[in-house]
């Protein structure tokens, strides 16, 4: 079935949105202060490249499953997922293990899954967008980051989840 084009944009803001959030993360979470000694005396920059990797989980006798490492007490309906991916931050010595799935639970079951879950294994909780199609939570503790967007698509419940490791 064709999905109409308005869930497409918004399925594609909500990725960005994880993307950028994870990003702001890292950056506040890694910020390096720059000083006089620290910056090039000539036009250029050293030649050191940063790199970023991603791997997408193969499918495997037509499974998709979730990244290597992904935490196995994070709620998953595995069965349903769609996307499944690890990234790799070398120069923060950082691993993102992000995931999609759809669910046939309500926008609103899925996002007290996840906030009850995360109550209970003691991340520090910020809640994101509340509206009734799209509700983010974030959770942090120790050297981990549990980013969750819980967002509508067409008959289903689109979850994506991105787990940062530090």
């Amino acid at each position: 079935m064709e999905q109409p084009p308005q869930i497409k944009i918004v399925s594609a803001i909500v990725i960005v949105l994880v993307i950028l959030g994870v990003g702001f993360l890292l950056l506040t979470k890694y910020h390096v202060s720059l000083n006089q000694e620290n910056l090039p005396t000539s036009g250029h920059v050293d030649d050191e490249q940063v790199t970023v990797v991603v791997e997408n989980t193969p499918v495997v006798n037509g499974a998709l499953s979730a990244p290597a490492g992904f935490p196995r007490d994070i709620p998953l309906e595995s069965d349903n997922l769609t996307e499944s991916a690890t990234t790799q931050y070398p120069r923060e010595n950082a691993r993102q293990l992000s995931l999609s799935y759809l669910s046939l639970k309500t926008i609103a079951q899925k996002y007290a899954e996840y906030k009850t879950y995360m109550e209970r294994t003691g991340y520090q909780i910020t809640e994101g967008s509340t509206s009734s199609s799209l509700k983010t939570i974030w959770g942090a503790k120790e050297n981990v980051n549990l980013a969750v967007v819980v967002s509508g698509r067409a008959d289903r419940t689109l979850v994506q989840l991105a787990y940062l490791l530090k």
